[in-house]
């Protein structure tokens, strides 16, 4: 019998408890983990320095995308207004054309009617000086420029837009030239306004009616002059000649900027490469 079957419980406990492995304190095995605060945890400078360009990185081309993407944007808007300004250029150039051309009429009108009416043979041509007389103001037209593109990108600040300098100065020396057109357009329709009334003096206005209704020479017979009085028919001849003159000086101030336009046309079309 082995001896230790001898031994009192007690001391049998005892020992079957000094056999067994005791278990070892947790702390001895678990891993220590080091707070990012901890003082042996500290970044070294150049970790700083490689954030900190990172950042400024980041943020450098952030910025440069976006102004990328402004000054596109700009560039577009400005070939935009380029195009149009060159559909608004090409629309005045047709409209000097057409007011030359009109105006060549009125200069032929009246320098039949003038000396007609001075003429000791009046009495034969009434039918051919009343038509005259009322075409002058049939024909007499006023000049407008179409501005539409300049006004718009002046009135919003987009002007700014176009950068290339000649270009700018070109479009704004054009435009702002087409205000002595709006004086020369007051002087004429003050002439206008006085020849119509001298005519109230001189012609029928039953008869001027059938003219600007059918726009040719009335029927001969009933047709008369309202008075012979050489001082009103000089009037209104002098008021005519008023007229005249008016227009050959607006004719000169539109051919100049007709050739003003069709400069600028082929400047924004070599700098923006436009068609």
């Amino acid at each position: 019998m082995n001896e230790e079957q001898n031994l009192p419980p007690e001391i049998q406990q005892e020992k079957i408890s000094q056999s067994e492995p005791q278990p070892q304190p947790q702390t001895e095995n678990m891993e220590v983990h080091k707070h990012p605060h901890h003082p042996t945890n500290k970044k070294k400078w150049g970790e700083y320095l490689l954030e900190f360009v990172m950042i400024f990185l980041a943020v450098t081309l952030g910025f440069f995308a976006e102004s990328y993407r402004e000054n596109l944007k700009d560039r577009t808007k400005e070939n935009e207004f380029m195009a149009s300004i060159i559909k608004d250029l090409k629309s005045d150039t047709a409209t000097y054309s057409d007011y030359a051309k009109n105006n060549a009429e009125i200069y032929a009108i009246i320098d039949s009617l003038i000396p007609l009416m001075k003429s000791n043979e009046r009495e034969t041509h009434l039918t051919k000086i009343y038509y005259l007389a009322r075409m002058i103001t049939l024909k007499l037209l006023i000049h407008f420029s179409n501005k539409r593109t300049y006004e718009q990108m002046k009135s919003s600040g987009q002007l700014r837009l176009i950068e290339n300098r000649q270009v700018a100065d070109s479009i704004n020396s054009y435009y702002n030239s087409l205000e002595i057109m709006n004086s020369f357009n007051d002087v004429l329709l003050e002439h206008d306004y006085d020849y119509m009334r001298l005519m109230g003096k001189v012609f029928n206005a039953e008869i001027l009616l059938t003219i600007l209704k059918e726009r040719k020479e009335p029927s001969p017979g009933s047709v008369k002059l309202l008075t012979d009085d050489p001082i009103t028919i000089n009037e209104l001849l002098t008021s005519a000649q008023y007229i005249y003159g008016s227009l050959r000086l607006a004719q000169n101030i539109t051919t100049q900027r007709q050739q003003s336009a069709e400069n600028l046309i082929l400047i924004i079309k070599k700098e923006y490469h436009l068609e």
